[in-house]
């Protein structure tokens, strides 16, 4: 027992007097060209940690929609005696696989927020002089923050859990999946006409809900007709996500950053996050190009039959890793 005292000692002892994790909801923050930022973040002024970020910027000029999360980023602070106010960062990561693609958010605040008060403006005057309140693809090109504020909030984002559903179209021989109970209900009543669900579906967290470890969000883009598609392509991939603009940028248009969130498998390996499910990815190989998501090994092997491709990560092509 003695032992154990002692322990417990040294850990309060090793601790910063008053460490304690708020979370701070960004508000009415807006770049120069007019577009937003949203999201929220978690920080302990006293430890100088940020946590379980989501944070949101809206497409712009030479920019793509982006959802800063665990999963696809890293984050953290340039405090010091030489900045009493940090500035927090956002720096895009993807495994190292994507270098050219880094884009970087910095946001600073006009005092510490530790909590008093309650509600803290965002320094303007800091994003003409590029130290804070912008965002860069390799910190070139750049749009200034030149509004906003941080509001304290006294919980994190919730935890829920929703289904990803499977439609197949005859007409088209197309598979898609939706997570958007109101697009969901429009496939389902004939709103989009020649859907029917396919009964498979497979769980992930909702756009918003607290992020963490490596959870991703999930692109879409459409394939446009014009191009000869009529398609849809997912990928939890910050790299795929951007690769796809970059190489058919008049085939495929992004219709959203985050149309739900899910972890995403080793790179290397195809391996899963301990207690979740891989979805295999399949590609139909045609000029049409669609693809199949789905957590079964019976539908993957079927498809892989008919011709279908796998795709993704690791020798059986894994691109997510479902909630169970």
């Amino acid at each position: 027992m003695r032992t154990v005292h002692w322990l417990v000692l040294a850990l309060a002892l090793a601790s910063p007097a008053g460490a304690v994790t708020r979370y701070w909801n960004l508000q009415d923050v807006a770049f120069d060209d007019g577009t937003t930022v949203t999201g929220s973040f978690g920080y302990d002024d006293a430890t100088d940690e940020v946590s379980n970020w989501s944070v949101r910027v809206k497409a712009g000029a030479n920019y793509l929609p982006f959802n800063y999360m665990p999963g696809n980023s890293i984050a953290y602070t340039n405090a010091g005696s030489w900045a009493p106010v940090p500035t927090f960062v956002l720096v895009s990561q993807d495994g190292g696989l994507n270098p050219f693609a880094e884009r970087t958010l910095r946001i600073t605040p006009v005092a510490v927020l530790d909590g008093t008060p309650p509600t803290v403006a965002v320094d303007t005057a800091t994003a003409a002089g590029g130290s804070g309140g912008m965002e860069c693809y390799n910190c070139g090109l750049s749009r200034r923050i030149v509004s906003g504020s941080f509001v304290m909030t006294p919980l994190p984002p919730p935890i829920a859990i929703i289904p990803v559903v499977e439609f197949y179209s005859v007409t088209f021989n197309h598979y898609v999946m939706s997570a958007d109970p109101v697009e969901i209900n429009a496939l389902d009543t004939g709103y989009f006409a020649g859907w029917a669900r396919t009964g498979y579906e497979f769980n992930a967290y909702p756009t918003g809900a607290s992020a963490g470890g490596s959870i991703n969000p999930v692109c879409r883009y459409y394939g446009l007709p014009s191009a000869g598609l009529s398609s849809h392509f997912f990928s939890a991939s910050a790299r795929d996500c951007f690769l796809v603009h970059e190489l058919f940028p008049t085939d495929w248009q992004i219709e959203s950053d985050n149309v739900f969130q899910i972890n995403l498998p080793d790179t290397a390996t195809g391996a899963c996050p301990t207690g979740t499910i891989p979805v295999y990815r399949l590609f139909n190989g045609k000029h049409d190009a669609n693809h199949r998501y789905t957590t079964s090994m019976v539908v993957r092997s079927t498809m892989i039959g008919l011709g279908w491709i796998p795709e993704g990560y690791g020798p059986l092509g894994v691109t997510m890793c479902a909630v169970p």
